[in-house]
């Protein structure tokens, strides 16, 4: 009996050892897919990269040939490079599909391993721990009757002790399995997410190709090719862009007047960009008094049709609208942010969205979405001038004296309202 106790002792002990050596194998088969997992990443990176610098280059030739003479060919070649840059858009969506779903499925199966060998860690430490009971239990009987000698009592607290050693590493490697399949669970949570906002993404994507081939073929169709028709459009363009362009100048102007002269010393970064895109105009004077308004109270940067836009710091939603004048689809959100001087109040403005998916009184984080870039409002117009478009046109508000008003054109574009206030530059608080 005492003989195969012993041998069972140890037989058991060397399963211990050899089950703590394999829970090595399974982090070093863990780091190997990994491993994988990050090449694959760095392929699809590589790619997505190409994508972009393309669709970069096709963002800045649209905004180059709006700066030159507003022809019929102009005009064409804008709507061929916006398409261009569109079927880019939708590669790069369903490149970051296909990776996002390659991550998935390695998760899965990562996790599910790591479910299996939590499982047979816990019956194997089950059994050795019923083992040490059985074999603390002999140990105390064979004490209390005096049997063993001092060498043999020393062998047996040294049995015990080294069980009790293994049953401790055996039990902080279940523990560490899973953390990491918690943590490998999140994060497939967060793919899982990540998957469906690219499809919606997609789809929006696809939907605004359409419409950009559709209007395109508009344009066609109205002028038939010739430019004398295309110019007749714009004159009557050139005036509606003069009255709605007044309309913003004369209330941000009044509270000008009434507020004097302002500033906020904010630190570089106290903001973020609200899209990934090209800087196409700038805050201030522009130039461009022919189109009816001659200062920019915002920045504009373009993108390829439905970019996701996220708010450029935490804040709470403050106003929205949605119509075919003006800013178009428009979002207000009010920040509390730090500056040189202090805490003040400031609101940043989003305009021309595709849709917003936020409501006033919605509390939002920065980098949080809130919606996807269009070209409604003003852009909406068949002839595009320099600040046409798809693009985001994102203003910084003081929050003293900002409001919203009634347009006052519904009789053309149905019921609009117009945020007005006191601007600053917005390259001023971004990164």
């Amino acid at each position: 009996m005492k003989y195969r106790k012993e041998i069972k002792t140890k037989a058991l002990s060397l399963l211990a050892v050899l089950l703590i050596g394999s829970l090595g194998f399974y982090n070093a088969l863990a780091d190997s897919t990994v491993d994988q997992l990050n090449a694959q990443k760095s392929e699809t990176q590589k790619k997505l990269d190409s994508l972009n610098k393309q669709i970069k280059q096709y963002t800045q030739q649209i905004d180059e040939t709006r700066k030159k003479s507003n022809t019929l060919k102009n005009e064409i070649a804008i709507y061929d490079n916006q398409i261009a840059a569109t079927e880019l858009q939708i590669q790069a969506k369903e490149t970051q599909i296909e990776d996002t779903k390659l991550q998935i499925s390695e998760l899965q199966k990562m996790i599910e391993q790591k479910a299996a060998d939590i499982q047979e860690n816990k019956k194997i430490l089950a059994q050795l721990i019923k083992e040490l009971n059985e074999f603390d239990g002999e140990y105390a009987l064979r004490t209390t009757v005096g049997s063993e000698n001092l060498s043999q009592f020393l062998d047996q607290v040294q049995y015990t002790q080294s069980y009790q050693d293994k049953i401790f590493q055996l039990t902080q490697k279940i523990k560490d399995l899973k953390a990491k399949m918690e943590q490998q669970q999140h994060e497939l949570q967060v793919n899982m997410d990540k998957m469906m906002e690219l499809k919606n993404q997609l789809q929006i994507t696809q939907d605004s190709l359409n419409q950009q081939r559709g209007q395109k073929q508009t344009l066609l169709n109205q002028t038939r090719g010739l430019e004398s028709n295309y110019q007749k459009l714009l004159s009557v363009s050139k005036t509606e862009e003069q009255n709605l362009q007044k309309e913003i100048e004369d209330l941000d102007s009044k509270i000008r007047t009434k507020l004097g002269n302002r500033s906020i010393n904010p630190s570089k970064g106290v903001i973020a960009w609200p899209m990934d895109g090209v800087l196409t105009q700038k805050y201030g004077n522009t130039g461009f008094t022919a189109l009816g308004y001659n200062f920019h109270n915002g920045i504009d940067v373009a993108a390829p049709a439905a970019q996701p836009i996220y708010a450029a710091a935490d804040g709470t939603v403050l106003y929205t609208d949605r119509s075919d004048a003006s800013y178009g689809n428009w979002v207000a959100i009010k920040h509390s942010i730090s500056t040189k001087t202090g805490t003040r109040e400031i609101i940043t403005l989003y305009a021309h969205f595709r849709s917003f998916i936020v409501k006033p009184g919605q509390k939002v984080q920065q980098g949080d979405l809130i919606g996807y870039e269009g070209n409604t409002g003003n852009t909406t117009k068949k002839l595009y001038g320099p600040e046409r478009g798809y693009h985001i046109h994102f203003g910084v508000y003081d929050a003293e004296g900002f409001g919203v008003s009634d347009g006052a054109y519904g009789r053309i574009y149905g019921p609009y309202k117009i945020p007005y206030g006191y601007t600053y530059n917005p390259l001023d608080f971004l990164q």
